[in-house]
C-alpha cells in the first residue's frame, strides 16, 4: 500500500487506486501523514477538521471517521489509537512525502561529503515523486496549507540543489530548459539568472547569456530602481572576457530573509529602533544592567513577558541597541511567531543564525540537534547577543541558546517562561496613567498644544493604557491634525466600535490579539469568547468551570492557559484566598466580538445561564450556612449549576467572606438572569443576595437588584417573583428607616402573597408591617401583627424569622418598660439563634439584651454585653451590627458616668453609621453625644447635636425617639438630669 500527498491525496494498493468515499476521510488521512508517523492528539485533529470549532460531539464524530477510514484501508492496524491520540503506521517508502524527506536528507549529506553524483541521483528520485502541489484541494485546512508550503519550499530547494549538482558535473545542457522555466516564473531572481547565464555560456550560447543579463538589468532598473548585484555583474564581465570556467557559485544559495555573512563579519540582524520608549525607563535600565553581567555558568538570560500590545518587542530591541557595544561579535534577532498558530521551527531559526555567522548553506547540518551544536560551537569564545522575539515556550527557545558565558540572550514571550533555567524575568503590564498620557502626547505631537488634559486622560483610559493602542490613537491624531482629542474620544466611547477605531496602517490591536487567540487550544478559545460575556471587572476561577460546563480542575487548567498566553491576568486573591482573574478591557471587547461572530446565541445563553445558576447555588448554600437553613428567604425553581462538592467546601468554608468577595458578581448575575429571561433565577438570586447586602449596608446593590428582578418578574408574569421583590424593596425601605416608602411595597407584597396562598411570604411581610406600626407609635397594633406573624412562621417552620419576631416583641416591651416580659423572650430567641449557628442573629438579640440592661441601669453588664455584640458582628461580617454595638457601648459608658470613654465609642459609632448610610444609629449617636455635651456644660454643642438628632428622628418617622430627643432638649433648662432624660 502506498500513500500519496505530493499532488492530490490518494492511496494505491496492489497497483489499484483505493477510493476514499468522503472528504473527511481524505482530510484525516492527510493530517496523519503530515505528522510523519508521530501520534496526533484527538483534540488537535478535531480542532483542525472543524476549523477551531469542534463542538460538543467532535470526539465521537472523530471516532466514527477513524473507524470508516480503517474500513476503507482494509487494515485496522494502519491507524494506531493511543490513550487520546492517533498515528498512521507506515514505512517511509510507503508515503511519498516521507520518502521525499528521506531522499532529500540523504542528498544533503552527500553534498556535505562533496559527492554531487550521488546527490544528483537522490534528488532526481525525490523530485520524481511530485505530481502537483502537495495536498491539492485541502488548502482550507490551515495545518495542511502550512505543510504544503513547507514541502513546496523543500521541493524548490531540491530542484536548485540538483541543478547545482548537475552543473558541477558539467551537465549544463541538461539544466538549461529547467532554468529557462524558473527564470520565466521569476525574472528578477538573480541567483537563478546567474545559473542560466552560466549554463548558456557553457553550452556555447554566449550571446544568449549576455542578452539574458541585459534583459535582467533592464527589469531590475525599471521595476526596482536597482542595478544587478556584484556577483551577477562579475559573471557578466567574465562572459564578456570569454573566461573558460565560470560558475554561479554561492549566489544561488543565498536568500533575502537570511543572508550569510562573509567570514569575520559581525552580523547585526536587529530591526530598527522604535524611536521612543515612553514609560519603560525602569525596565530598560534593569535589562541593560543585567546584559552587562558575565556568568561562567552560561549565557545571561532575560525573559520579557506581557499581554499582546504591551511593547515587549520595542523594549527588547531598544535594550539590544543600548547594550550593543558589549557584544562586539554580533547581535542576532529572529521573530519566532510564538503567539501565532504556526510558530517558527527552531531548526529554521538556527539555519538563519548560522548563515548570518558566515556558515555556507551547504555546510549547515540537517537535524535540529546538529544545528544547535554547530551554533554553540560557532559562538564559542564570541560575545554575541541573541534576541529571540515572541517565543512560544521553553522548548522553542532551548535549542537557540548559546553555551558561552560571554554571550547573552534576550527573550520576549507572552508566557513567563518559568521553566527557562537561570533566566531573569521582567513582566510588562499597561502603562501608568502619567506615562500613558505622555506616550499619547509624544506620538500625536500634541504635547504643549492647547489640549484639554482631561480629554487626553480619558483617551488613555479608553485605550486601556495599552502601549499599542496608545500608539495607534496617537498616530491617528498625528495623521489628522484637524481632529481634536475630544473627537477621537467620542469615536472610541462606543465599545462596539473601539477595536475598529484602534487601527492605523499596519498597526491593529485586533490583529495583535488575533495572533494570541490563534495560538490557543480549542477550549482556550471557547473560554476566552465566553469570558467576554461577563460584566464584572474580575472573576473567580470557578466561573470558568460554569462557562465551559466542565470539572473545576480542568477549567482552571484552561484558564491558566489564557493567563500563560497573557490574554487573561491574575488579579490577586480575594477575601477568602481564592485567586481572581481579569481581562484587559480591550481583550474583553475582542472576546465579546469573537463570541458574537462565532457562537450561536443559544450557546452563549447556556454558558451565562450556568454561571448565574452557579451563583444562585453558592449564594443559597452560603445563606443556609449563615442562617442555619432556608430561613427568612423565599426560593424559586430556577436551575442551579453545581461546581462540585470539593469546590463548594473550599469556597464556602467562610460563607460571609465568599459573599463579600463575590459582591460584583452577584449583582452582575442578577442582570444576566434578567437579560436571559430567567425570571425565577433572577428574583431568587436577588433575594438570597440580601444576606450580603443587609450585613454590609450595600443599599444601592440591594435596591438595584430588587428593581431589576421586579421588572423581570412582571415581564414574565411571575406573580410570586413580583411579590418577593416588593417584599424585598419594602424590607430595604424599613431597614433604611424610610417607613413611608416601605408601606406601598409591604401592602402590595401582602396582597400578592395572599392571592397565591403563600403563607411564608405573608408571614415575612406581616413582620415588616408590624415594624412599621411599632415605629409609628402604635405599639399594641404592632404586637398583634407580630403575634399573627409568629403563628404563621411556626406553621411554615421558619425558626430564624420566628426568633427575630420574638426579639422584636421583646423590644416593644423594653420600650414600654415591661422589662420582665422582655427577658424570657430574648432568652428564647438567643437559644434559637445559637442552635442555628447564626452569629448575626445572635448579635442582634444580644444587642437587645444590652438595651434591656440599660433600662435596668446595669451599666457594667450592658457594656459587657455590647462587647459580645461587637465581637459577634465582626465575626459575621455585619458592619451595621458593629455600629449598633459601638452605640450601645457608648450609652453604657455614659450610664456609668465615663464621659470620655462614652465619647470615643459614640464618635466611632457615628463615623461608621455615616459611612454605611445608617441614619438611626447616627441619630442616636448624636442624641447621646448631645447629652454628654450637656453634662459638660457645653450648652451650644448640646443644643446643636440634640436638635440634629430630633430632626433626623422626625425625618425617619420614629415618633418615640423624636420625643426622647425633644425631651433631652427641654432638660437643658435644668429641670432634669441630661444623662437620664428620655
Amino acid at each position: 500500500m502506498r500513500f500519496q500527498v505530493l499532488g492530490e491525496v490518494g492511496i494505491v494498493a496492489d497497483g489499484q487506486v483505493v477510493s476514499l468515499p468522503s472528504r473527511r476521510q481524505v482530510q484525516l488521512l492527510a493530517l496523519l501523514i503530515r505528522a510523519h508517523g508521530r501520534p496526533v492528539p484527538a483534540e488537535t485533529l478535531a480542532d483542525a477538521l472543524w476549523g477551531g470549532r469542534p463542538g460538543p460531539q467532535s470526539g465521537k464524530n472523530l471516532q466514527v471517521i477513524v473507524h470508516r477510514l480503517r474500513r476503507t484501508l482494509d487494515d485496522p492496524g494502519r491507524i494506531q489509537h493511543g490513550r487520546s491520540d492517533y498515528a498512521l503506521i507506515a514505512r517511509p517508502s510507503e508515503v511519498d512525502s516521507w520518502e521525499f524527506a528521506d531522499l532529500v536528507g540523504r542528498a544533503g549529506r552527500a553534498l556535505r561529503r562533496q559527492d554531487p553524483e550521488e546527490a544528483a541521483v537522490l534528488l532526481e528520485r525525490a523530485l520524481a515523486l511530485w505530481r502537483g502541489r502537495a495536498f491539492t484541494g485541502l488548502d482550507d485546512l490551515a495545518p495542511l496549507a502550512e505543510e504544503a508550503e513547507r514541502l513546496e519550499q523543500q521541493r524548490r530547494w531540491a530542484l536548485t540543489e540538483r541543478i547545482d549538482a548537475d552543473m558541477a558535473l558539467g551537465r549544463h545542457a541538461r539544466v538549461v530548459h529547467e532554468l529557462v522555466a524558473m527564470v520565466d516564473e521569476n525574472p528578477l531572481a538573480e541567483p537563478t539568472v546567474a545559473r542560466l547565464m552560466a549554463a548558456l555560456h557553457h553550452t556555447g550560447q554566449r550571446t544568449d547569456a549576455l542578452e539574458l543579463y541585459r534583459r535582467t538589468r533592464a527589469a531590475l532598473v525599471g521595476e526596482l530602481g536597482l542595478e544587478p548585484g556584484p556577483q551577477l555583474r562579475a559573471l557578466h564581465e567574465a562572459i564578456l572576457r570569454g573566461d573558460g570556467e565560470i560558475s554561479p557559485a554561492v549566489p544561488g544559495r543565498q536568500t533575502a530573509h537570511a543572508p550569510h555573512a562573509p567570514p569575520g563579519a559581525a552580523p547585526c540582524l536587529l530591526p530598527p529602533q522604535l524611536g521612543d520608549l515612553t514609560g519603560r525607563d525602569e525596565e530598560l535600565r534593569l535589562l541593560t544592567g543585567i546584559l552587562r553581567e558575565r556568568s561562567p555558568a552560561g549565557p545571561v538570560k532575560c525573559a520579557i513577558s506581557g499581554m499582546p500590545g504591551t511593547g515587549k518587542t520595542a523594549l527588547a530591541v531598544q535594550t539590544a541597541y543600548e547594550a550593543r557595544e558589549h557584544f562586539p561579535d554580533g547581535q542576532l534577532y529572529v521573530n519566532l511567531h510564538g503567539g501565532s498558530a504556526r510558530p517558527v521551527d527552531p531548526s529554521q531559526a538556527l539555519a538563519r543564525f548560522l548563515r548570518a555567522l558566515g556558515v555556507p548553506p551547504s555546510a549547515i547540518p540537517d537535524g535540529l540537534d546538529e544545528r544547535a551544536e554547530a551554533f554553540r560551537v560557532r559562538l564559542s569564545g564570541l560575545r554575541v547577543l541573541v534576541v529571540l522575539d515572541d517565543a512560544a515556550d521553553e522548548a522553542q527557545v532551548e535549542p537557540l541558546l548559546p553555551a558561552s558565558g560571554a554571550c547573552a540572550v534576550l527573550v520576549t514571550s507572552r508566557t513567563a517562561l518559568t521553566a527557562l533555567p537561570g533566566a531573569r524575568r521582567v513582566a510588562l503590564g499597561v502603562l501608568r496613567g502619567d506615562a500613558a498620557v505622555e506616550l499619547l502626547n509624544v506620538v500625536s505631537g500634541r504635547a504643549g498644544d492647547d489640549v484639554d488634559p482631561a480629554a487626553v486622560e480619558r483617551l488613555a483610559t479608553l485605550c486601556g493604557r495599552l502601549p499599542l493602542a496608545l500608539r495607534i490613537a496617537g498616530a491617528r491624531l498625528a495623521a489628522r491634525p484637524h481632529w481634536s482629542v475630544e473627537r477621537l474620544v467620542a469615536r472610541l466611547a462606543d465599545e462596539r466600535d473601539r477595536l475598529d477605531e484602534l487601527t492605523h496602517g499596519p498597526l491593529s490591536v485586533r490583529a495583535s490579539l488575533a495572533l494570541g487567540y490563534s495560538g490557543l487550544t480549542g477550549q482556550g478559545r471557547v473560554l476566552l469568547r465566553r469570558l467576554g460575556l461577563l460584566d464584572t471587572q474580575d472573576f473567580a476561577g470557578w466561573v470558568a468551570a460554569a462557562l465551559l460546563d466542565a470539572d473545576p480542575r480542568h477549567a482552571e487548567d484552561v484558564l491558566e492557559g489564557l493567563v500563560e498566553a497573557r490574554l487573561a491576568e491574575y488579579a490577586g486573591p480575594d477575601s477568602i484566598g481564592e485567586p481572581r482573574y481579569r481581562l484587559h478591557d480591550l481583550v474583553r471587547l475582542y472576546a465579546r466580538e469573537l463570541g458574537a461572530a462565532e457562537d450561536p446565541p443559544e450557546v452563549a445563553g447556556s454558558a451565562l445561564s450556568r454561571v448565574v445558576g452557579c451563583y444562585l447555588a453558592l449564594a443559597e448554600r452560603a445563606h443556609r450556612l449563615q442562617y442555619g437553613g432556608d430561613y427568612t428567604v423565599l426560593h424559586g425553581n430556577g436551575t442551579r449549576w453545581d461546581c462540585g462538592p470539593a469546590a463548594v467546601r473550599r469556597l464556602l468554608a467562610d460563607p460571609a467572606g465568599w459573599l463579600r468577595s463575590e459582591r460584583a458578581g452577584l449583582v452582575a448575575a442578577v442582570r444576566h438572569a434578567a437579560r436571559l429571561g430567567l425570571s425565577e433565577t433572577c428574583w431568587d438570586l436577588a433575594m438570597t443576595a440580601v444576606t450580603l447586602f443587609e450585613a454590609q449596608g450595600l443599599f444601592d446593590d440591594w435596591r438595584s437588584t430588587s428593581e431589576i428582578a421586579l421588572a423581570a418578574a412582571r415581564e414574565a408574569g411571575d406573580t410570586r417573583g413580583e411579590a418577593a421583590m416588593r417584599y424585598s424593596l419594602g424590607t430595604l425601605a424599613v431597614f433604611r428607616q424610610r417607613y413611608a416608602d416601605a408601606r406601598p411595597h409591604v401592602d402590595a407584597a401582602l396582597r400578592l402573597f395572599e392571592q397565591m396562598g403563600d403563607r411564608h411570604g405573608q408571614a415575612l411581610t406581616i413582620r415588616n408591617a408590624a415594624l412599621i406600626e411599632r415605629v409609628e407609635g402604635r405599639g399594641e397594633d404592632a404586637l398583634a401583627s407580630y403575634e399573627r406573624a409568629l403563628s404563621m412562621l411556626r406553621e411554615v417552620g421558619d425558626r430564624h424569622a420566628e426568633a427575630h419576631v420574638l426579639g422584636s416583641i421583646a423590644q416593644i416591651h423594653i420600650e414600654h418598660d415591661r422589662t420582665g416580659e422582655a427577658g424570657p423572650l430574648l432568652e428564647t430567641a438567643l437559644a434559637v439563634y445559637r442552635e442555628l449557628g447564626d452569629l448575626r442573629g445572635t448579635a442582634q438579640i444580644l444587642n437587645r439584651m444590652g438595651a434591656l440592661l440599660l433600662r435596668e441601669e446595669r451599666a457594667a453588664a450592658a457594656e459587657a454585653t455590647y462587647r459580645q455584640v461587637r465581637a459577634a458582628s465582626r465575626a459575621a461580617g455585619d458592619r451595621i451590627g458593629e455600629a449598633h454595638a459601638l452605640l450601645g457601648g457608648g450609652e453604657a459608658r455614659l450610664l456609668a458616668r465615663d464621659l470620655d470613654g462614652a465619647g470615643e465609642l459614640l464618635e466611632a459609632a457615628l463615623r461608621l453609621a455615616t459611612e454605611l448610610g445608617e441614619p438611626f444609629v447616627a441619630a442616636r449617636a448624636r442624641l447621646t453625644t448631645g447629652r454628654i455635651a450637656a453634662l459638660r456644660g457645653d450648652r451650644r454643642l448640646a443644643v446643636s447635636l440634640l436638635g440634629e438628632a430630633a430632626a433626623a428622628f422626625e425625618e425617619i418617622g420614629l415618633v418615640l425617639w423624636h420625643e426622647r430627643a425633644t425631651h433631652a432638649l427641654r432638660a437643658l433648662d435644668g429641670t432634669e438630669d441630661p444623662a437620664q432624660a428620655g
